[in-house]
């Protein structure tokens, strides 16, 4: 089940494993806010994560719903750790993992097929500094894709009053909202993430949107990740334990 350079880490709310490895990008603390965030109700259908990774926030996703869900990543790599990991914890019947480029998504599924999407994107742009290359920099920097042919990516596979849900940098939200707004999202659901209740400044913004809505948006109460330094929060320790 892992190769070389690879371990098994808990998912320990969810009581699974997920294979990573040092050698590509590996999950961490916003995609578990973002697959928290996300909500699952009877009416949704069918489900898909964008810039899927490893796989984590299908999985976490799994736990909380029967319902089929589709994910697409475009490292080879990581699609082949995310579809070991799938199987490791019994999920082939519900979760399919695609490998492929977002910017290709009409080639790969209908358009407006899907109740939710789930996307944790690239957040730097390309005139950002890049702070490693490889596999790492194609996770969290714009090299394949931007923050445009994302939402354009959602907007072609979101049902009418179908949801997106996001995770990005803070320092970007004004034009994460505009680029949703520009596409015919309205922000349902808004929540800045803080490293603690001492920071000045926002790490994450998390949001969902409706695609073709007039609904108001709700704007919720700072999610702080640590209480004190090196304790996790209250909330942050629901995420991880339940």
């Amino acid at each position: 089940m892992l190769k070389k350079g690879e371990r098994l880490d808990e998912l320990f709310r969810e009581s699974m494993q997920i294979i990573q490895s040092r050698e590509v990008f590996s999950f961490s603390v916003d995609a578990l806010l973002l697959a928290n965030f996300t909500r699952i109700v009877k009416r949704d259908q069918k489900i898909i994560d964008l810039c899927s990774g490893n796989g984590v926030i299908p999985l976490l996703l799994s736990h909380r719903t029967k319902k089929p869900i589709e994910a697409v990543e475009i490292q080879g790599q990581l699609a082949d750790m995310a579809e070991r990991s799938i199987g490791l914890n019994e999920k082939t019947d519900q979760i399919t993992m695609h490998t492929g480029d977002i910017k290709q998504i009409r080639e790969m599924f209908t358009h407006s097929s899907f109740d939710v999407i789930t996307v944790n994107p690239p957040y730097f742009t390309n005139n950002q500094p890049l702070k490693s290359m490889g596999p790492h920099s194609i996770a969290r920097h714009e090299v394949h894709i931007d923050l445009a042919s994302v939402v354009e990516a959602a907007r072609f596979l979101v049902k009418n009053k179908g949801r997106l849900y996001m995770v990005h940098r803070a320092e970007r939200s004004m034009e994460v909202i505009n680029e949703l707004s520009n596409a015919g999202f309205r922000i349902r659901r808004l929540q800045y993430v803080y490293n603690d209740k001492r920071s000045e400044t926002a790490l994450f913004v998390l949001i969902e949107a409706i695609f073709h809505s007039q609904a108001y948006a709700d704007i919720f109460p700072p999610f702080y990740i640590y209480e004190t330094e090196g304790e996790y929060s209250r909330g942050m320790l629901e995420v991880y334990y339940g």
